[in-house]
């Protein structure tokens, strides 16, 4: 018999209730039967969050209200799986750095009163590690912000995840250039509080990890004009089936319906030319010593190099003593082994044609047919 699979934290759980029934109608109710456990339980701890949220702004909203942002944001850019998640928990290790947690993210209306909760009493409802990759799991650890504002109930592409069978949610907010004036300033301001209620009770400078913030390059530097951009590449003959394998990992361990996929490559192809294309025609708007383009070999080769080399390009303090940390978080990852995936002639060919753009602009050579 396959083994039972134990309860997991469904992501969506410290979503707001009202924006998350209204979320549910806008698909029709659409929940696969087998998923309806998951979209039951999210409902009613999402009814349990708004009493938490209240609670939380009883006891702490002046200082919420007042808390402040210490310095503009360390920004990590790149398409999911070129290794973005790597390097966050690379740069969470330096005690000067502040990242969102999976904690915050997942419950940003109430973290402050219950993040410590959960990493006490809640971690078994989490996966040990990502199922699409094993890199470990825990309510401590760094999480993208794009999460906290589904939570939050802000529109955005990432409710794919929730209703892999719909068509694609939300477009306007990839880099929210055609949203209204008022749907931008909202989205702004829900953002930038979440951002300064991490930092009402967690010290140093912010260091966010979100793919779809390399649309978002001129909305963020409008926001944090010293904000610093990191962007991490990666060979997209690796990429794409990693990429693959990562939605439909996250379908399964998230969704609400089962996910055909059935249109699920062009889709990862047509993200990662459009992401690609939209960062280089607003790379520019940043200074050169605001920003930094790293590869994702290159950090696997030599983290500790890379990292170094990205301080002393940004002229970051703490270099030595953030190495400690890094050291440290290597050592415990020593014999972890990413995830290999098979690329079939034809996959290699259609890489080749709709993304030797990308192939060209970072040096990464085209493969011969096998």
């Amino acid at each position: 018999m396959p083994a039972r699979r134990l309860p997991v934290f469904p992501m969506w759980t410290g979503v707001r209730l009202v924006p998350w029934l209204r979320r549910l109608a806008a698909n029709g109710f659409r929940v696969s039967p087998s998923r309806i456990p998951r979209a039951a339980a999210i409902t009613a701890a999402s009814a349990v969050g708004e009493l938490l949220a209240f609670i939380q702004w009883a006891t702490w909203g002046r200082g919420l209200a007042e808390a402040r942002i210490e310095a503009d944001p360390i920004v990590i850019l790149g398409h999911w799986r070129s290794g973005t998640t790597l390097l966050h928990e690379l740069l969470a290790c330096d005690p000067r750095l502040c990242p969102p947690t999976t904690a915050q993210c997942a419950c940003p209306t109430h973290f402050v009163l219950s993040e410590q909760f959960a990493h006490d009493w809640l971690g078994f409802l989490l996966p040990e590690r990502r199922p699409m990759d094993a890199i470990p799991m825990g309510y401590k650890r760094p999480q993208e912000d794009e999460l906290a504002l589904c939570n939050l109930g802000l529109p955005s592409p990432w409710w794919l995840v929730a209703f892999p069978n719909e068509p694609p949610p939300d477009p306007r907010y990839t880099d929210l250039e055609a949203v209204t004036v008022s749907e931008r300033q909202r989205w702004i301001r829900a953002w930038t509080d979440f951002l300064r209620h991490i930092q009402f009770e967690h010290r140093g400078r912010l260091v966010l990890k979100n793919p779809l913030h390399t649309y978002r390059v001129p909305l963020i530097h409008s926001v944090f004009p010293r904000a610093e951009f990191i962007q991490i590449v990666r060979d997209p003959y690796d990429l794409v089936p990693s990429c693959l394998h990562f939605w439909r990992s996250m379908f399964d361990q998230y969704g609400l319906q089962r996910a055909t996929c059935q249109h699920l490559e062009p889709q990862v192809m047509e993200s990662v030319a459009a992401m690609d294309a939209r960062l280089t025609a607003t790379w520019d708007l940043v200074p050169p010593s605001q920003r930094l383009r790293i590869r994702y070999e290159d950090l696997v080769a030599d983290p500790l190099g890379v990292l170094e080399m990205a301080y002393d390009h940004f002229d970051w303090p703490g270099c030595a003593e953030a190495r400690i940390g890094w050291e440290k978080y290597l050592a415990a990852q020593k014999g972890y082994r990413p995830n290999m995936h098979a690329v079939d002639e034809q996959l290699q060919e259609r890489i080749t044609q709709q993304l030797g753009e990308v192939l060209t602009r970072y040096g990464y050579p085209r493969r011969p047919p096998a």
